[in-house]
């Protein structure tokens, strides 16, 4: 895999690209998915005809737009692990200064996993709890559709919450209610 990448538009960039996500703490089966997913889109930027310094928000939300989504309604991994090669290529100064566009709801989980890390100070892990149940939350609230945050209701909060923590062991219980509060008070502010 590492050959063939160093072959492609991304070679150039794989090592930075790997040593800042281990940096970042990042295992690494992760850093393989991050790095597959960055393949898979660089491949596609050369189906279009496009060079890796001309990724921009428009052109990623039109390769996202065409991915399958799953029955969930939730991105494939191929566009959520996206993110990591869009602000590297925008650090690096290679890819254009606009920022990613990202689906509504998407674009939520985005600023509110950046407001978990910079604001809260909350460990990776827990972050990824806390982005689980939140994306679950969404999806039982809009589907698929973008959400109208103000159509949310006590009863929707109550429904969800108690069907997430009905499953849960004894200690895990309080998760979904942490989460969605942090998630809500994040919208609020």
């Amino acid at each position: 895999m590492i050959a063939r990448l160093r072959g492609g538009p991304l070679g150039p960039y794989l090592d930075d690209l790997a040593t800042t996500l281990h940096h970042a703490e990042y295992a690494p089966s992760s850093i393989q998915r991050y790095l597959r997913a960055a393949e898979q889109f660089t491949q596609w930027l050369q189906g279009q005809g496009c060079a890796i310094g001309e990724t921009d928000g428009d052109l990623v939300q039109r390769y996202i737009s065409g991915l399958t989504r799953y029955p969930s309604g939730k991105l494939p991994k191929a566009a959520q692990e996206l993110g990591h090669l869009v602000r590297f290529l925008h650090q690096q100064g290679v890819a254009s200064s606009r920022p990613a566009a990202f689906p509504p709801s998407e674009q939520s989980l985005v600023d509110y996993d950046a407001h978990l890390e910079q604001v809260a100070g909350l460990a990776l892990s827990t972050r990824h709890g806390y982005r689980r149940i939140v994306r679950r939350f969404i999806t039982a609230c809009f589907g698929a559709e973008p959400p109208n945050w103000p159509s949310v209701t006590a009863s929707m909060i109550t429904a969800f919450v108690s069907q997430e923590s009905a499953w849960r062991q004894r200690s895990s219980r309080p998760l979904p209610a942490v989460a969605v509060r942090s998630f809500l008070r994040f919208l609020v502010f």
